[in-house]
């Protein structure tokens, strides 16, 4: 029997956070250092929580036609998410965005209920709300980014504008609670709640529908997923169905334990092995890093403002660069003195 071959992956990062993604891509992989030339030494790059400039580092992986799991947090602006989307796509290699969401069973079953061109239910509109403590990690843009992600996943969509206010905290000035309304064409109307000064973490999302009320529920102590209203049976398949003791017309759903890490990792890998790039999600995370952008240009203004994030989404990839022409010439009068300088492109 032939020796199995693993793929070669790098993790860059530090902390425990660096060490559970090494901890769970090492039954499936060969972890080997980064090394200083990434052409032929590495088939992956995993990018986690404190890898130093995680941006530069994709960048540098894709062009040396390595696959990128990018597990940093997401604080790239439009450009930067496009410009490696792009550069994925011409080079032919994976690019993935960590969203862990996917793999709460609450979270593939109400996508199926509400999803493609003809849903079991069709929502009227969408509620969401993330609370976090401010002594942890998370950042609000961070925060922020994973809601509007959940969103972008659950309806598949663009928004046509977004509306966007914040609270700050006293004394600081910084901004911990952000309210985010995200218009659509011909979707629903999505309200999102996001708080940095809480005395507990969770979050939670409502979707309404003409018969029923879906909340996926990670505050509740019973049960991850619930369905109020209407008298049908919910389609089912990795839930079992609990009394709730509230009422007819509700119905209480377990969700099983998951680890998101681990499940990330066999996702990404398999893809890796198999040359699969189905699993590349970058078009949807450079839609969310436009929208947060038009969010964040939303509070910057006197009051809440309605930003049509087309706007905002930006036609190139990187930033143009500064070309500059010398002109004038040597004539008499420009004799002994420096041309003059026209900015062709800034």
């Amino acid at each position: 029997m032939g020796k199995r071959c693993f793929p070669r992956v790098a993790v860059l990062g530090e902390g425990e956070e660096a060490e559970r993604w090494a901890s769970a891509l090492g039954d499936l992989a060969e972890i080997c250092p980064l090394p200083p030339q990434l052409t032929g030494e590495i088939d992956a790059l995993v990018l986690t929580r404190g890898a130093c400039d995680p941006f530069a580092r994709a960048k540098e992986a894709l062009q040396a036609e390595v696959a990128v799991l990018y597990a940093a947090p997401f604080l790239l602006s439009p450009w930067q998410a496009g410009a490696l989307n792009d550069l994925s796509r011409r080079q032919g290699r994976l690019l993935r965005f960590v969203e862990p969401f996917q793999y709460q069973p609450a979270f593939a079953f109400l996508r199926r209920l509400l999803e493609g061109g003809e849903p079991l239910w069709r929502p009227l509109y969408l509620r969401m709300l993330c609370l976090a403590q401010p002594d942890g990690a998370a950042r609000i843009d961070e925060l922020a980014i994973q809601e509007l992600a959940i969103c972008g996943a659950l309806l598949d969509d663009e928004p046509r504008s977004v509306t966007a206010t914040a609270s700050r905290r006293n004394g600081t000035g910084d901004v911990c609670a952000v309210f985010l309304v995200l218009h659509y064409n011909a979707g629903p109307l999505v309200q999102c709640t996001i708080s940095l000064a809480e005395a507990t973490s969770g979050r939670q999302l409502v979707a309404a529908t003409p018969d029923h009320t879906l909340i996926m529920d990670e505050l509740g102590p019973i049960a991850s997923l619930r369905i109020v209203g209407g008298e049908h049976e919910p389609v089912g398949g990795e839930f079992t169905g609990a009394a709730s003791g509230r009422g007819r017309g509700e119905k209480l759903f377990a969700s099983p334990e998951h680890d998101a890490v681990a499940q990330e990792a066999k996702r990404f890998l398999r893809a890796v092995t198999e040359d699969d790039r189905s699993a590349a999600n970058g078009e949807r995370w450079e839609r969310v890093a436009a929208l947060w952008w038009a969010a964040r240009q939303s509070m910057n203004m006197e009051g809440p403002a309605v930003l049509p994030v087309q706007t905002f989404k930006p036609a190139i990839t990187e930033p143009p660069s500064l070309r500059v022409i010398e002109g004038g010439g040597h004539t008499a009068q420009t004799a002994r003195s420096r041309p003059s300088l026209t900015v062709v492109n800034r």
